[in-house]
């Protein structure tokens, strides 16, 4: 008879999820995952499998959270500026929580595994390009609008924006702090206008 599970998987990926974040996978033990998951190793690798199957469930999550809250921006914000400053303030947000270091667990993904690891780029790639894609619809928008130069090309902004965001974490990861972060998108975003 199967035995029944006291617990919730999302709550457990979403722990896990942080827990990758500040350690980093390779610097994740089975004891650590033990004792911050708060369940036993059988029920976690009943559950998700290996160490690796569980950072594939982890990133998988934190890609549907991605998607779900920028899917909410593009729906509840009408102003393109607007808009592209709640993807940033969402972006420092994830990057600076209260009380850990700083960091997103995605582009930490990334810059531990390269390109040595397929399945976790994969998922990275697909978040990136969300992210992306809803800057665009946001500069495609203030174009369309006039509130953002005629002259810039939708593209090549989306791309810079989506790279600035990547640079904050990376910049924080330096010790930049949340502050500056947050005046070095204020001059970003001039070069809409």
């Amino acid at each position: 008879m199967a035995r029944n599970r006291n617990f919730d998987e999302q709550d457990i990926l979403d722990r896990a999820i942080e827990l990758f974040k500040i350690r980093g996978y390779r610097g994740t033990t089975p004891e650590d995952l033990v004792n911050t998951l708060g369940i036993s190793r059988s029920s976690l690798y009943n559950t998700f499998g290996d160490k690796h199957s569980l950072l594939l469930k982890s990133l998988h999550r934190y890609h549907e959270k991605t998607v779900a809250a920028l899917e909410n921006v593009i729906s509840n914000t009408r102003e393109p500026l607007a808009g592209i400053k709640l993807i940033f303030k969402l972006s420092i947000e994830g990057t600076y929580p209260g009380g850990m270091p700083p960091g997103c667990f995605l582009i930490n993904s990334i810059i531990e595994f390269g390109p040595d690891e397929p399945a976790a780029a994969e998922i990275v790639r697909k978040s990136i390009d969300a992210t992306r894609g809803a800057l665009l619809h946001f500069v495609l928008d203030g174009k369309k609008s006039g509130k953002f130069s005629d002259s810039l090309d939708a593209e090549t902004m989306a791309d810079y924006l989506q790279n600035c965001i990547n640079g904050i974490v990376v910049s924080a990861k330096a010790g930049m702090t949340q502050a500056e972060c947050e005046r070095m998108v204020e001059s970003t975003l001039i070069l809409l206008h």
